[in-house]
């Protein structure tokens, strides 16, 4: 399809006047065109999943010291998942400073996005080197099993599987133990949140030094099966953000449909648990510092918001950034749009404050 034709994701009305321009020009080339993996059925999507992968612009992909892949056994239902793990290169580790006097370096353990139904080990890999070479870090990318095959919790307890196999064999991994953080976008940072808590209340596992948390989705109770939320929602953004560019309403109801089910009686006790919705667990005190990274026209702008707010208020701390004007997977843009170069050295940043003795 040619630019100059009727896209078929225009921007609504609704939000066209809040969109950075820079955004929807960026949008308008890359993803407008295309139909969204919701926008059909499951079974057509997943029988050519990558006519329904956006084009993403990505920034660099720098060269690191060494990539490796490790297979990683999984239980219930057994199997195995892969972790890539990222080195950076020994000027850039020289140059860093973080190399503990056992050889050691601080590692961060991402999860990708994609609401637990798509996205792999590439969908964060820009994202990944960038951080390893501009820090001198180890960065661990975990390739989690998916939904519907492997429904909730499965995504979830696949990562803490992965994150526990991370202290197992720091040693060998020349992973510093006492400074590992977790984070990921979207599902990721659900995952990340999720097992920050987790993490906590683990008597053998040493404590996180932060949970990068970037548009995460935090609570999944008020998702309908159908149509539009009621207005009194506790989430302001599933309304006014409900035709959202890139993850409108629709979309998130498509995710959650395949992640979650559609039996609503199993669906609610899911939902009303914290490995789902991480925002109702008993306590958010003595978790990791957090940083959270939300897009301001977004269905889940209010979730970040909110979750920052809990957090802040159970004396767990939190910084709060909200990019104006941006769709939810603006992280993934940074090879364009200047909000996400932006959030990139901002999570950079973050890093590099919580590695730091």
């Amino acid at each position: 399809m040619g630019y100059h034709e009727p896209l078929i994701n225009a921007l609504h009305p609704s939000v066209v006047d809040r969109v950075d321009p820079q955004f929807a020009e960026i949008y308008n080339k890359y993803q407008a065109p295309h139909l969204r993996a919701d926008q059909v059925t499951y079974e057509e999507y997943n029988a050519n999943r990558s006519k329904y992968t956006f084009p993403i612009a990505n920034g660099p992909y720098p060269e690191v010291g060494s990539i490796k892949y490790f297979q990683v056994p999984v239980s219930n239902p057994s199997g195995e998942i892969t972790i890539q793990l990222f080195a950076p290169t020994e000027d850039v580790i020289a140059k860093g400073g973080l190399r503990g006097t056992d050889g050691a370096l601080p590692a961060h353990v991402d999860y990708h996005g994609g609401g637990f139904v798509i996205g792999n080990l590439k969908s964060d890999e820009s994202w990944c080197r960038q951080v390893c070479q501009a820090i001198g870090c180890l960065v661990l990318n975990v390739d989690y099993r998916l939904a519907p095959e492997f429904p909730h919790p499965v995504p979830g307890e696949d990562s803490w599987t992965a994150l526990k196999w991370v202290f197992e064999h720091a040693r060998e991994l020349g992973v510093d133990a006492s400074r590992v953080s977790v984070g990921g976008l979207s599902a990721g940072g659900q995952i990340a949140a999720v097992l920050t808590l987790l993490a906590r209340d683990e008597p053998k596992m040493p404590k996180l030094v932060l949970q990068m948390l970037v548009v995460p989705v935090v609570d999944t109770r008020f998702v309908p099966l159908e149509g539009s939320c009621e207005p009194d929602v506790p989430y302001e953004s599933y309304v006014t953000n409900e035709f959202a560019p890139c993850l409108p309403l629709n979309r998130l109801r498509w995710f959650y449909r395949l992640w979650l089910g559609t039996d609503m009686e199993a669906r609610k006790k899911m939902t009303e648990d914290f490995r789902a919705s991480p925002i109702l667990a008993a306590s958010h005190a003595n978790l990791a510092p957090a940083s959270i990274h939300v897009a301001g026209v977004d269905t889940l702008t209010s979730e970040g918001i909110a979750y920052h707010e809990v957090l802040t208020k159970a004396g767990t701390p939190s910084t709060l950034k909200v990019y104006e004007g941006c769709g939810h997977p603006f992280g993934h843009w940074d090879g364009e749009l200047d909000k996400a170069k932006e959030y990139m050295q901002d999570t950079i940043a973050a890093l590099k404050k919580a590695y730091t003795p």
